[in-house]
């Protein structure tokens, strides 16, 4: 693993930290690489119970850093994304995002798959790919297996507004929207709430939620499906 995705530990508790700030942790494909390695990492770490996904700087994720990959996303695709949501899908252990400032198209795919999401009370999520042409796979992929419903997924998809946080939670697209400063610390007190219950009970729980909501047999193959599909 390199610089661009940290792996942290504090006992049972995993960090994944998205770790470009002076980008707003934009994506790039050595960092998408290493997130899926972060992921595969966590969640076959028998010692780790939670894991907390957040970034560097005080910012979630932009998205795909357009400087780096080009605006034409379909001519220039982040080829690890897929296998950075496969990743995250077989991760075990329960995953709270913390989201800073904003969780914008990569980013807000990021968020949309966390098991508990903690948002600051000024940020936004953001689904704006069909404003630029492309389709939000990701995204969409993750507003399905979490069960959100049409009018949700579609208001968040095909308007490609800023969500604030007020909304989000309305929507349910969050778990808690918590002070600006406050949403780390919170996050943190979620995992490690969850990590302190018997191992057996949380990955119950997420089995059984992946079995009701209709478990991928071949996550890998399922996701990079929805990324040819949406090119």
């Amino acid at each position: 693993m390199g610089d661009q995705v940290l792996l942290e530990r504090d006992g049972p508790r995993a960090e994944v930290v998205l770790n470009r700030p002076e980008r707003k942790n934009a994506v790039v494909q050595p960092m998408a690489e290493e997130l899926a390695v972060a992921f595969a990492a966590a969640g076959s770490d028998p010692e780790v119970r939670a894991v907390v996904l957040r970034g560097a700087g005080g910012s979630f994720c932009s998205g795909i850093d357009l400087k780096v990959a080009g605006s034409d996303l379909r001519a220039e695709p982040i080829t690890a994304w897929a296998a950075v949501h496969a990743a995250r899908y077989r991760c075990r252990p329960p995953v709270v995002v913390a989201v800073e400032r904003f969780a914008i198209n990569a980013g807000a795919a990021l968020a949309l798959s966390g098991d508990l999401v903690v948002m600051g009370e000024s940020a936004f999520l953001q689904v704006s790919e069909m404003a630029m042409g492309v389709a939000a796979p990701m995204c969409q992929a993750w507003l399905h297996l979490r069960g959100h419903s049409p009018a949700v997924a579609d208001r968040l998809t095909f308007l490609a507004d800023r969500v604030p946080a007020a909304e989000a939670l309305h929507l349910g697209l969050v778990t808690e929207v918590v002070a600006d400063g406050e949403v780390v610390p919170r996050a943190r007190e979620l995992a490690d709430r969850i990590a302190g219950y018997p191992p057996a009970g949380p990955a119950g729980v997420a089995a059984v939620w992946r079995r009701l909501r209709g478990e991928l047999d071949d996550p890998e193959a399922w996701f990079a499906a929805l990324t040819e599909r949406a090119r």
